[in-house]
């Protein structure tokens, strides 16, 4: 950490998820302190593309998501990049490729975050074209089709608790990249319910899995050509009744919802009790 703090100085340029996390790898390498579970932080560039055609003489803000699990390097870490200029097919492809780099520099051994910075940094302008300078800002969100030649799937998960923000906003960024609807409902217990095509479903599951919970279930899981999808996008929603970290819901405005989405089944398999 303070060799990226180095190399970015800029206040808000590295986010850590948990910011005691630094003085608790400390304490566990002075035998002062259990071994954290892992490190995650978002690494914040301001990018100046040179490429004359793109119309725009701003710097392009550019996130990396870095999720470091305790036995790094011997196990992969979890990386993401996020680029708002970037169509989502772009992205995507820039993350299959990132993530291959990084799965190519752990096979070797090697340390992986200033590798990975400067892979971005030299392959990003491969993906930033005029196109998509001119489009991001003036596209509607692209229409869910009716997707009748694949499989589709929904996916009931269920966290012992989602409080962090750099998970909630992967949760929705990815369910973003790869076309999938549905909601995350933050707080104790945390749950979250996708539906999409068949694989990008379980693309998206694996990718939560490798990030630190003290507990994911899922409670339930649909694969059939024939199913419909219930919502329209991808949004983190609230039930709260009462402030603070620990989110209390209100259950009654939670199976109304369900209900409102045709879903109202779910809330017995989520919480083994009737919603009504």
């Amino acid at each position: 950490m303070e060799m990226l703090q180095a190399m970015y100085p800029e206040e808000g340029a590295i986010v850590l998820d948990n910011p005691l996390i630094v003085q608790d790898v400390r304490n566990y390498l002075d035998h002062d302190g259990p071994a954290p579970v892992n490190i995650a932080f978002t690494v914040k560039i301001n990018w100046i593309e040179q490429d004359a055609s793109l119309d725009t003489e701003d710097p392009i803000l550019i996130e990396l998501y870095c999720n470091f699990p305790h036995e790094y390097p011997s196990v992969t870490p979890e990386v993401f990049v996020r680029c708002d200029i970037l169509q989502r097919d772009e992205q995507k492809d820039l993350n299959t490729k990132l993530r291959e780099h990084v799965d190519e520099l752990i096979g070797l051994g090697e340390l992986c975050i200033v590798p990975t910075l400067q892979w971005i940094q030299e392959n990003l302008s491969n993906y930033i074209s005029h196109s998509a300078a001119c489009t991001s800002k003036t596209l509607p969100k692209e229409p869910i089709s009716a997707e009748s030649d694949n499989k589709l799937s929904r996916l009931l998960l269920y966290m012992h608790h989602i409080y962090s923000k750099t998970k909630r906003k992967v949760i929705v960024e990815w369910a973003e990249e790869l076309n999938l609807t549905g909601f995350c409902l933050p707080g104790k217990p945390g749950v979250l319910c996708v539906e999409g095509d068949e694989k990008a479903v379980s693309d998206y599951f694996a990718r939560l899995r490798r990030l630190n919970w003290k507990r994911i279930t899922s409670r339930h899981r649909e694969d059939s050509y024939t199913l419909q999808r219930k919502f329209t996008s991808f949004e983190e929603v609230a039930f709260s009744v009462h402030g603070g970290r620990n989110y209390h819901m209100d259950l009654g405005q939670f199976s109304q919802y369900l209900q409102d989405h045709d879903l109202g089944e779910m809330f017995q398999i989520i919480f083994g009790v009737d919603g009504k």
